[in-house]
């Protein structure tokens, strides 16, 4: 069992926008991988009000000290990361891709990105592409105009059609 790097509690296993993560109980702060901490910010499970809440009540700034890893036990470093205006100092352990996250930062870092042009586009291009399989009518138009299209092969895909013919004619 790992512990806290901040308050040495055993930390628990919970699941955050599909992520299972490890928490403690104690001050909030959640340890995450660096591949989990991406997939969490394309998740918009949470509501902004919800992601609000979770920042006011447990976010009380960035800690100063300097804190082992929970897993290899070495110092993580510390990175800052956010905008320049309201940056958060976070601890990573570069060996092990682990990052841990004191209490309301999670969330501070899920609303900072939800807030990018880039998020927005791609929960819109989601919530189109859901809207275009909930109608057949719509998904049966879009495969028309798809097959349509002229789709010129590109010299990776000529020479994988002609191996395959090529394969094809040696077959017995």
């Amino acid at each position: 069992m790992r512990n806290c790097p901040n308050c040495n509690q055993p930390l628990t296993p919970v699941d955050y926008e599909g992520s299972r993560v490890l928490q403690c109980e104690q001050c909030h702060g959640f340890l995450v991988g660096k591949d989990q901490l991406a997939s969490i910010k394309r998740t918009a499970g949470k509501t902004q009000a919800e992601l609000k809440a979770e920042a006011t009540a447990d976010f009380r700034g960035s800690s100063a000290g300097r804190r082992p890893c929970p897993r290899c036990h070495a110092v993580m470093s510390k990175q800052i990361i956010g905008p320049s205006n309201q940056p958060l100092e976070i601890d990573v352990c570069v060996p092990c891709a682990l990052i841990w996250l004191d209490g309301g930062e999670l969330a501070l870092i899920q609303l900072a990105h939800e807030a990018t042009p880039g998020f927005a586009a791609e929960q819109e291009l989601k919530r189109r592409m859901a809207a275009l399989e909930a109608s057949p009518k719509r998904n049966a138009a879009f495969e028309q105009n798809l097959a349509k299209l002229r789709i010129k092969p590109g010299p990776i895909e000529e020479g994988i059609a002609e191996a395959f013919k090529e394969r094809v004619r040696r077959t017995p």
